[in-house]
């Protein structure tokens, strides 16, 4: 047959749990990252089309410098003049008219930061600039175009870093005679920004060694780079994240980059960020949620399994104990304690009628065993009373008396063991009279055990088994007596031991007495029932234990120290008519 694997509640519900809110979780996550990429792009889309509009302003001005210093070169005679030589005040004006010209572009394009002239043939060089340049400054602009190798810059525009400032150069004219046009990077169109309308962004240009030409107080140390197939990327500047957005300028193989400092939340629309925030909300109540299940259900129900476990296992009393919010498991909790009130009842009942029964079946055992000994006792007093022996006959019948009124108390009573032994030398002396064979009693008793209480009738039965099988015609019979306390497993128990000088007990009656069977003759009905009765006072922790030494037959008693009784009072069962 096909065995079903079983799984805990729990389990199941974990299971279950993720088949279900997996997928939910992952649509969740994929949702709340493809909102924030969509604010993302978005934002980058609209810092693109800005930086567009500023990057079609400086290619615009670009191409007009570009077609008016070569219209110059085509149209005014002063530029051709230049290439040849010139007498000095010649030469001298015609660079004059020339750089009026250029203060005249320099002031429509504000991004022109010097524009120069430069003849070879007259040796000259003059040059007009931004009027916050430094000296130095100057003289380096003009000494670099007076060091042109035209032959390799006149192709196109260049960037050039002079002084530590940037430049967009175009060489324009002849070997002759040329003209330099620098565009200054700073003077160049710059981001406007008001400060109701946060976060700044900075337009910064980079060649094509991805060096920044202007900006450098925001980068720092930090380099960027540009990927061709994307064009934008987040970038940690100086601690804070910005937004790196960049298009090529077209000109020099310039980059122009707008650099906005950027927080993905702070960009969204409200509606945005609160589905956002919903959703990784809902992530984290699922832990919480799992949590929370743990407390009000799995945690009781693993209680509730736990008690079922101890009463399987011998707890005889277990209760389920809850006070949640849960009515199933309220209304579980009890019905399962009503169930064990009545299986404890149940229990108590059917204890209760095992006690009648094993009393029942004492009293009968007792009624059948006991004739013999009282007609035994009858024909004693008889002789006794023929020989007219009047005082012994009334110590005999006193004695007679006690011990059927001792013998007929409840059997499941516990009694001194002090009232044990005197019971037992009133049997032994009553035995005496009855024998022809000399009885001697010895007892090895400690004071401590005296006030012990142990079972009714627990030395008797084996004192009675002495007489059965102990008496010799060749000996006198002697019974020994001894008790011990011992201690063990942090408990004390009381040892008693019953030593005689018989022949010992038959073979058949010690393989059954092993193999705990009964037999129908007296000596094993005796044991069996004191042995039961042992168990139903004492459970598993009493013992018996019947063997034959080299001097007879040997009983030795187990049962735990109890000093004071934990059984019924005792009660007499006697007629009360016996006088003592």
């Amino acid at each position: 047959m096909r065995s079903i694997k079983l799984y805990s509640v729990k389990t199941f519900f974990l299971i279950s749990g993720i088949i279900l809110l997996l997928p939910f979780a992952m649509l969740s996550v994929y949702f709340a990252l493809h909102t924030i990429q969509s604010s993302e792009e978005m934002v980058a889309s609209a810092n693109r089309n800005a930086l567009y509009l500023y990057q079609q302003e400086l290619s615009s001005s670009l191409e007009q410098l570009d077609l008016l210093i070569a219209q110059s070169w085509a149209q005014d005679w002063n530029y051709q003049k230049l290439r040849y030589k010139q007498p000095a005040i010649d030469a001298h004006e015609s660079t004059r008219k020339i750089l009026e010209s250029y203060k005249t572009i320099q002031s429509v394009y504000t991004c022109v930061g010097s524009m120069a002239v430069y003849s070879k043939a007259n040796d000259l060089c003059r040059c007009i600039y931004y009027n916050d340049y430094s000296h130095d400054l100057r003289e380096d602009i003009k000494k670099y175009v007076a060091d042109i190798d035209f032959s390799t810059d006149s192709t196109t525009w260049f960037t050039k870093k002079i002084k530590e400032k940037w430049f967009l150069v175009r060489i324009l004219g002849t070997a002759d005679a040329y003209s330099a046009c620098f565009v200054d990077i700073d003077l160049g169109p710059a981001f406007t920004y008001s400060e109701q309308l946060p976060p700044p962004a900075y337009l910064i240009y980079f060649n094509d060694q991805f060096e920044a030409m202007n900006g450098t107080e925001l980068l720092g140390n930090t380099r960027l780079t540009f990927d061709d197939m994307n064009y934008y990327h987040t970038e940690q500047i100086s601690g804070n994240n910005y937004m790196v957005v960049h298009i090529p300028l077209g000109f020099g193989n310039v980059t122009m980059a707008n650099i906005t400092q950027y927080s993905g939340f702070r960009h969204m629309t409200f509606l945005q960020m609160f589905a956002v925030m919903l959703t990784f909300l809902m992530l984290l109540l699922i832990p919480f949620v799992y949590y929370i299940m743990i407390r009000v259900f799995f945690q009781p129900l693993s209680n509730f399994i736990q008690s079922m476990h101890e009463s399987r296992h011998g707890n005889r009393h277990p209760r389920l104990h809850y006070d949640g919010l849960l009515v199933e498991l309220g209304e579980f909790s009890r019905t399962f304690n009503s169930m064990m009130d009545e299986i404890e009842q149940l229990k108590i009942d059917t204890y209760e009628q095992e006690m009648a029964k094993q009393k029942a079946e004492f009293q009968y055992l007792q009624q059948q065993l006991k004739p013999h000994f009282y007609l035994n006792c009858l024909k004693m007093l008889y002789g006794i009373i023929q020989l007219k022996h009047t005082d012994k006959a009334q110590q005999m019948i006193l004695g007679i008396s006690e011990y059927i009124r001792y013998t007929f108390r409840n059997n499941s009573v516990l009694v001194p063991f002090e009232k044990e032994l005197h019971q037992v030398e009133n049997y032994v002396h009553i035995q005496q009279e009855s024998i022809a064979t000399k009885v001697s009693l010895s007892m090895d008793i400690p004071p401590e055990t005296m006030q012990a209480h142990v079972p009714i009738m627990c030395i008797q039965t084996f004192v009675e088994n002495s007489f059965k099988y102990g008496v010799c015609s060749d000996r006198n019979l002697e019974i020994r007596i001894s008790a011990n306390i011992i201690r063990a497993d942090q408990e004390s128990y009381l040892e008693i031991s019953i030593q005689d000088n018989g022949h010992g007990f038959p073979e058949e009656v010690l393989e059954d007495h092993a193999r705990n069977l009964d037999r129908n003759d007296g000596a094993a009905t005796g044991i069996r029932n004191f042995r039961q009765r042992l168990e139903i006072i004492y459970q598993s922790k009493a013992g018996i234990t019947c063997m034959n030494n080299y001097q007879g037959a040997l009983c030795e008693l187990i049962i735990p120290l109890q000093k004071e009784p934990y059984t019924e009072q005792m009660q007499e069962t006697a007629d009360e008519c016996i006088d003592h």
